[in-house]
């Protein structure tokens, strides 16, 4: 028995929904795999995801230096394929696993027994598993252990991908207001320059020399953001004469610079 083309993509998009692959060794899922060990009295256990081509070991007890195998039936494939716990009480009695690598290389596995990792939806993302170098059998509460033990893994995946989750909303949130910040940030910049070139054309960019005279003048606005409606202006009327206006707009902004452009060019016209 084997899973269909469109029945394993299904499943490993389930497994590549909780992002657990190739992730750092995790104390939960280790003291699972120890948890599996002693309870079997078994020296080797594991929790593992079944990839696409591979079984990547998540927390690998008493299998030192071991991190993923092929993924070969007999074992940890086999179980994904099951609907419960699947157990191999001798693996060189059993035509399928008895060529598995594990079997045959250095681990030297003759019992086998495992319960797949599965899904609220029925996605088998992959086992936990106890191994031991000698023939055996389990009971059903060891069976039924089993089972508890990959629903608890299967915990633990939710909770990580909760915090995943969180972790991406809350990055998202930061991300959209330091962007926010800067726009406003722009946005100011931009609005000061403009009041500022704005603020320039309604004023003299400097004042004349009035032969007998010292002028000078000084002028701040409330806000570099905002125009303001105040003007003064000193120009030459012809025949020794000048003239020198002072306005007070009232308020700020466009619609002050509307009125002291009006006002000031109005009269210079007048005054000409």
């Amino acid at each position: 028995m084997e899973l269909s083309p469109e029945q394993d993509a299904r499943r490993i998009a389930a497994v590549r929904r909780y992002d657990i692959l190739d992730t750092p060794p995790d104390g939960a899922f280790d003291r699972i795999a120890a948890l599996a060990a002693r309870l079997f009295d078994a020296p080797s256990a594991t929790v593992t995801i079944v990839d696409t081509d591979r079984v990547w070991f998540k927390a690998a007890y008493g299998l030192a230096g071991v991190t993923q195998i092929g993924r070969d039936p007999g074992l940890c494939t086999s179980t994904i394929l099951t609907g419960g716990p699947l157990v191999v009480p001798d693996t060189l009695d059993d035509p399928v696993a008895r060529a598995h690598c594990l079997v045959t290389g250095p681990a030297r596995v003759r019992f086998y027994a495992a319960a797949p990792i599965t899904t609220g939806d029925g996605q088998r993302l992959g086992t936990v598993d106890v191994l031991d170098t000698r023939p055996r059998r389990i009971t059903p509460d060891q069976a039924t252990a089993l089972t508890d033990l990959a629903a608890l893994v299967m915990d633990e995946l939710e909770l990580r991908l909760s915090a995943l989750r969180m972790l991406r909303v809350e990055r998202e949130l930061v991300e959209v207001e330091h962007a926010a910040r800067e726009r406003a940030e722009r946005d100011r910049s931009e609005i000061a320059a403009y009041a500022s070139t704005l603020q320039r054309t309604l004023l003299p960019p400097a004042l004349p020399e009035v032969p007998g005279l010292e002028a000078a003048c000084h002028y701040t606005t409330a806000s570099v953001h905002d125009v303001g409606g105040d003007f003064y202006d000193v120009f030459p009327l012809g025949a020794g004469r000048w003239a020198f206006f002072l306005g007070d707009v009232s308020g700020r902004g466009a619609p002050a610079a509307a009125l002291t452009s009006l006002i000031r060019y109005t009269l210079r016209t007048t005054a000409l």
